[in-house]
């Protein structure tokens, strides 16, 4: 055929005889994408996309200059493989995969583990209670945060991601700072939404009983009545102060905490970064159970399963492969960041073994009263818990997981605190300029605002800290 290919009927008419093999589709039985949210649908499809196409490639021996301006992009039409659930056309982007994927594994986190949090279950919308206007979600299991980003932060993170994991590979993984996972953009419906994960820095388990979000600043800084109305409200620095809170960790953990710290706050004052805050959480374990078990302790949130979860016998990808094209461009590992916290040694712990009678005889009395004495132990890792709970010990915190988990003195109170850096993304621009001049015209230059220069917001932010932990 003259200027084109035709097809090969063979070397005579009729020598070769091809059959059509006639197929019927049946319909699908099986329900993938359960997320009734269209966004959490396709953001859960494209995470298992993505993590199967990093999964496939060789590991590179180091980072380039193009890995940090690198994406894949997946664009999907007319699909009719899970309509019920996902829509019919959507973009899915990640930028610069390999660097995300490398922070994961510095951050020990694995790639089957972060897709099996962020696809298992739908994501559980969450409270928020700043001004930035962001929707947040936890997963399922309550390990990873779910953030969506303006267009604004997503430029200002792609300019800073260098330096910041650069800070990452010289601290050998510790850091307060947020743990960024993956940063993405999803397009449904012509709408551009972009989200970013990261690392939950409370307890996955454990109630949080009290919150703060420290600045270090005192002009505006107390939650409203309606914050603090409700069941977990997110209190403020003059909250702290008004309670006359302490963060009691100890000399020798206040100093490896701080040693951290400043070194994060250090590279936020040089990326011109400010307005940041300690999120500190803490869990009281002061009051015993009535029972023998920390079911009183356990983060109670009703969650609702029904008709939102994955199949477990679900394919890692209910799309075919090849309904899309992926151009991605295009990795080292570390230790979990500590937080200053040291194991407790062996005879601060109180061991309840179950069916035991623990005989206590008090100063000043001939004869103790036979009664228990609950206090939360850290471990790192599920054979340490396995080891712990078998032991009798309990509350037992698992530091693999809450890596940001700090125990208080024993001799002090019976807490947990949860503490790290969270709301980098605000450059000390013309915009926060100008609110400076506002602010300091409104309530003098020696008032303590919250918009001032990197610099001085550094400075004043480690100050509040050291104060508040002993």
């Amino acid at each position: 055929m003259p200027g084109g290919v035709g097809k090969n009927k063979g070397a005579s008419t009729g020598s070769v005889h091809q059959k059509s093999r006639h197929v019927k589709a049946k319909k699908q039985k099986k329900r993938f994408m359960r997320a009734k949210d269209p966004i959490q649908a396709v953001f859960m499809w494209g995470i298992q996309h993505s993590i199967n196409e990093i999964m496939l490639q060789p590991e590179p021996s180091l980072l380039l200059e193009e890995d940090f301006k690198a994406f894949s992009k997946i664009r999907v039409e007319n699909q009719h493989y899970s309509k019920e659930y996902l829509p019919g056309h959507f973009k899915f982007k990640e930028y610069c995969p390999i660097v995300f994927h490398d922070l994961r594994k510095r951050f020990k986190i694995d790639d089957y583990d972060y897709m099996s949090s962020l696809t298992q279950h739908a994501h559980l919308a969450m409270d928020n209670p700043g001004r930035s206007g962001s929707t947040f979600f936890v997963t399922s299991d309550k390990k990873l945060i779910i953030k969506s980003l303006s267009s604004e932060e997503v430029a200002l993170l792609h300019q800073i991601l260098q330096p910041y994991h650069a800070h990452i590979v010289t601290q050998e993984g510790q850091t307060l700072l947020p743990q960024y996972l993956g940063m993405y953009r999803l397009t449904v419906n012509s709408a551009e939404t972009y989200w970013i994960v990261m690392r939950n820095i409370l307890s996955h388990k454990y109630k949080t009983h009290l919150k703060f979000d420290l600045k270090g600043s005192t002009v505006d800084r107390a939650a409203s009545e309606k914050e603090k109305a409700k069941i977990r409200p997110t209190l403020k620095d003059n909250d702290f102060i008004q309670m006359e809170r302490k963060i009691m960790i100890g000399d020798a953990s206040k100093a490896s905490f701080l040693s951290i710290l400043e070194s994060d706050v250090g590279l936020l004052e040089k990326l011109n970064l400010m307005d940041y805050s300690l999120l500190v959480g803490i869990t009281d374990f002061g009051a015993a159970p009535t029972d023998s078990d920390d079911e009183e302790w356990l983060d109670d949130d009703d969650v609702d399963f029904s008709g939102d979860e994955l199949r477990e016998d679900s394919p890692t990808s209910p799309l075919p492969d090849d309904m899309g094209k992926s151009n991605v461009e295009g990795e080292p590992t570390s230790p979990v960041p500590p937080t200053g916290a040291s194991p407790p040694k062996a005879e601060e712990l109180v061991v309840i073994k179950e069916d035991e009678v623990i005989e206590k005889e008090p100063s000043g009395s001939p004869t103790g009263a036979a009664s228990p004495v609950y206090r939360p132990i850290l471990v790192n890792g599920e054979k340490e818990v396995v080891q712990a709970k078998a032991d009798g010990y309990y509350p037992i915190i698992d530091k693999s997981v809450d890596i940001f988990a700090v125990l208080s003195l024993p001799e002090s109170r019976k807490e947990v605190y949860y503490i790290a850096i969270i709301d980098v993304l605000t450059n000390y621009g013309a915009r926060k300029r100008a609110a400076h001049a506002a602010k300091t015209m409104k309530h003098g230059h020696g008032a303590e605002i919250s918009t001032v220069k990197p610099g001085q917001y550094a400075r004043r932010f480690l100050d509040f800290v050291h104060k508040s932990i002993q």
